[in-house]
């Protein structure tokens, strides 16, 4: 009986893991290029994906104008002012448009991705570029960026970081960017700009693992830096929707980030006095079999479940074996000897 039930326990465990196996095939978005190539489908820019940039000759990291106005800023325009040191700004370092990054993306999220696309976007020297998507949970996505360098309409090589954001990350992204490019250049934002050697030399130790910025990358681990080619898988267990006490509910997209400048994270891609192209490439493959996210927490209790049941079992039979009924063996008499 014992034996049963561990075997209908371990049976309960293995099937979520061979549950795929026996699903129609939709083809399978590994970490290859070719995940990355097919049928592509037109960009309806604003509503499929729509583009988005921070540029070093334009920070609002201390606006009065947003201090006097607390509502809705996504018709504002951002205040510009160039930072310290940005006065020998180069425009032809710079092809971003205007309209990239004088205004906040817009609350409205764009359409949900479910097809093929491809684009290249251009980033500035000492800059960073994102796309605004809005990835699918039904849908495998990967994605694909090769990074490469333009200096006089020629092509060389080069190196940036990529990373992958939800809304409330590349917000706060936009904010450590800001600091770093404002006039406002205290105390923290020369922290962030310190070599390893002189972060190690000049910081006190009490103060080495705070850091006012505080941004990260979608589960802390969609994060590629000083490379030239990133491929990252991404599977979603759901819409990213949190509710909070204070914020309500809120929806998240994502922000695929191009990252062209020196940012406060240590051993990052740096300026390197040129544009980025940067060709991305987006992929998603309909998932055959997509769990609930209640699945995980059965199995797991289950799993517990057993190791705390197992010893009850075990001592319960143990403590029972005394009293089964015991066959009384004929009694047989030994025969007697003839005289």
């Amino acid at each position: 009986m014992l034996q049963r039930r561990a075997l209908v326990l371990l049976t309960i465990l293995i099937i979520p893991l061979f549950g795929g196996i026996f699903s129609p095939y939709h083809g399978i978005a590994s970490a290859a290029i070719d995940d990355c190539q097919g049928e592509l489908s037109p960009i309806v820019w604003n509503e499929t994906i729509s583009r988005h940039a921070e540029v070093p000759h334009n920070s609002n990291w201390w606006d009065p104008y947003f201090d006097e106005d607390w509502g809705d800023d996504s018709d504002k325009v951002r205040y510009s002012e160039p930072a310290a040191g940005q006065e020998t700004y180069d425009p032809m370092l710079s092809p971003e448009e205007p309209w990239m990054y004088q205004s906040y993306h817009s609350p409205t999220p764009v359409d949900i991705l479910t097809t093929n696309i491809a684009t290249t976007m251009l980033v500035g020297n000492d800059s960073a570029g994102a796309l605004r998507v809005n990835l699918s949970s039904a849908h495998r996505t990967t994605i694909c960026v090769e990074i490469q360098g333009i200096v006089a309409n020629s092509t060389v090589s080069a190196s940036a970081d990529v990373y992958l954001m939800t809304t409330s990350q590349y917000e706060r992204y936009e904010w450590s960017y800001d600091r770093m490019h404002s006039q406002d250049f205290d105390f923290w934002s020369n922290r962030e700009s310190l070599s390893d050697d002189e972060f190690v030399t000049e910081m006190s130790p009490e103060w080495a693992a705070f850091d006012i910025t505080g941004w990260k990358t979608y589960r802390d681990v969609h994060s590629y830096e000083n490379t030239d080619s990133v491929v990252m898988s991404v599977s979603l267990d759901g819409p990213e929707v949190y509710s909070s006490l204070f914020s309500g509910t809120t929806y998240q997209e994502f922000f695929i980030v191009v990252d062209a400048w020196d940012n406060s994270r240590r051993g990052d891609a740096g300026v390197q006095n040129k544009i980025i192209a940067a060709d991305l490439s987006i992929s998603t493959v309909e998932r055959s079999v997509v769990l609930p996210n209640w699945t995980v927490s059965i199995t797991f209790l289950v799993f517990f479940m057993s190791i705390m049941l197992a010893p009850v079992i075990v001592n319960r039979r143990y403590m029972r074996a005394g009293l089964e009924p015991q066959i009384e063996t004929e009694k047989q008499l030994m025969p007697s000897l003839n005289q």
